[in-house]
């Protein structure tokens, strides 16, 4: 026991000597000390600091020190989420009362659009109406003053229709609208003779009468013109009622589509088969029946040819 005390005082006081005498030990002790001193302080500077300041985890790689994040920031970082939902929450409303108010205002647009559209609709339809009547009424597109002609007459084939109002004595005054768009003055040939008639039936009334200029007939063995054979013209356009009777309808010549002709001795009935040489007979054959006319024969007016069409 002596031996093992007296060798463990031995190494010590060889120990001591040797810190004592030999710096460098002395120094490297120290260093050991301050930088585990420097260790902890910079550990605790950082769990400090880190409160103030949060490192990015590159930085916590770095410096090889574990730092929770701290709770602060985290409650922060869930309010600005709370926040941002909120307001992502505030700008789905808001969009839907824009959208709402941009679908209110597109369906007042349409709506305004398609009112809009019915009212030119309906305008236009009733446009469409208007002229229709107004073409059957006058052929022309002209409105007819329905308080000043107040009667229609009946539609005269392709020759139209109009208004107008009874006069004395079987006449009838025909609404001027439709007379100026319709009615023409053309010259008879042969006759050399101005006279009105409906616009769509001067070619029928200038062939007729080029038929008479042109043509001749024989009669009791002798071959005559057939332009002696009308001794008297007795109009074309005469606005009145069948025979000036305002009791009857209204008379073909009201729409310049009649003529009459050789009226003195023609108020009847004219026997074909007898009356072989009557000149209105003769017209009727040489010229106006070519020409697209009937004649008034059948109904005891001998006088009269009409186009009907």
């Amino acid at each position: 026991m002596n031996k093992k005390a007296a060798g463990i005082i031995f190494v010590i006081l060889l120990f001591t000597g040797l810190y004592v005498s030999v710096p460098g030990i002395k120094n490297y002790s120290d260093k050991l000390i301050l930088h585990k001193g420097t260790q902890v302080k910079e550990t605790k500077a950082v769990s400090k600091s880190s409160t103030n300041k949060s490192l990015t985890s590159d930085e916590i790689k770095a410096e090889g020190i574990y730092a929770p994040e701290p709770e602060v920031e985290k409650n922060n970082t869930d309010a600005e989420i709370s926040f941002k939902e909120n307001q992502s929450k505030t700008v789905s409303v808001n969009g839907n009362q824009d959208n709402s108010a941009t679908k209110t205002n597109s369906e007042s647009i349409v709506t305004s659009k398609n009112d809009s559209n019915k009212s030119s609709i309906a305008s236009n339809s009733g446009s469409a109406v208007s002229n229709i009547s107004s073409n059957q009424v006058s052929r022309g597109g002209s409105t007819a003053d329905e308080s000043k002609y107040p009667l229609l007459s009946k539609v005269n084939g392709s020759f139209g229709q109009f208004r107008y109002r009874d006069l004395s004595g079987g006449r009838i005054e025909v609404d001027p609208q439709w007379v100026s768009q319709n009615i023409v003055t053309i010259t008879l040939p042969g006759l050399n003779r101005q006279v009105q008639v409906h616009k769509d039936a001067a070619s029928h009334f200038i062939t007729a009468f080029n038929y008479i200029k042109n043509g001749t007939a024989v009669i009791n063995g002798q071959e005559v013109s057939l332009l002696s054979l009308i001794k008297s013209m007795d109009g074309t356009y005469v606005t009145r009622h069948v025979n000036w009777n305002p009791t009857r309808g209204l008379s073909n010549h009201s729409w310049g589509t009649a003529i009459d002709i050789n009226a003195s001795g023609h108020f009847g009935y004219v026997d074909p088969e007898k009356d072989l040489d009557d000149p209105n007979l003769i017209l009727w054959e040489k010229a106006f029946k070519p020409a697209g006319f009937s004649w008034g024969n059948r109904y005891n007016d001998s006088m009269h040819y009409e186009l009907i069409k």
